[in-house]
C-alpha cells in the first residue's frame, strides 16, 4: 500500500532493514540475480538499483562476535522496477523495494486518475 510517510522504529533482534537508493549501478556478480520486486532476472552488467541491507543480532553473543549492524547480501532492482520506485519516491512516496512495483504505479494511477 502506498504512504506518504516512512515509519521509524527500533530494529527487534534478528530483524533487517535496507537504505534507499536514487541512482542506477551496474550489476556486478558472477552470475545473475532476482529482481527483489518483480522477480525477474537481472543480468550481469545491466543496470539496477542496490539497496543496502543490515541486520540486528540475534542475540547478545552474536552481537558480541559481529557487532550491532550484520550486513547482508544487498536487493536487486531491475532497471523497470527502479524507475518506478525512483518516480514514486521523488513524489515522496516511502515504498517496501521487495514489494511489487508494478503494484504500487497501479495504486498510484487508481489514487491519482492517471492511466498509462
Amino acid at each position: 500500500m502506498l504512504s506518504c510517510s516512512c515509519t521509524e522504529y527500533e530494529l527487534e533482534p534478528g530483524c533487517w532493514c535496507w537504505f534507499g537508493t536514487d541512482n542506477f549501478v551496474k550489476f556486478e556478480a558472477k552470475r545473475r540475480k532476482r529482481c527483489c520486486s518483480c522477480n525477474e532476472l537481472v543480468n550481469v552488467g545491466s543496470d539496477c538499483l542496490e539497496f543496502a541491507r543490515i541486520r540486528c543480532p540475534a542475540s547478545d553473543i552474536e552481537a558480541r562476535i559481529s557487532g550491532e549492524e550484520i550486513p547482508m547480501a544487498p536487493l536487486i532492482m531491475c532497471d523497470k522496477c527502479g524507475e518506478h520506485y525512483l518516480n514514486l519516491s521523488e513524489i515522496g512516496y516511502c515504498l517496501e523495494p521487495f514489494r511489487n512495483m508494478e503494484h504500487y504505479l497501479l495504486e498510484y494511477q487508481i489514487m491519482t486518475g492517471f492511466s498509462q
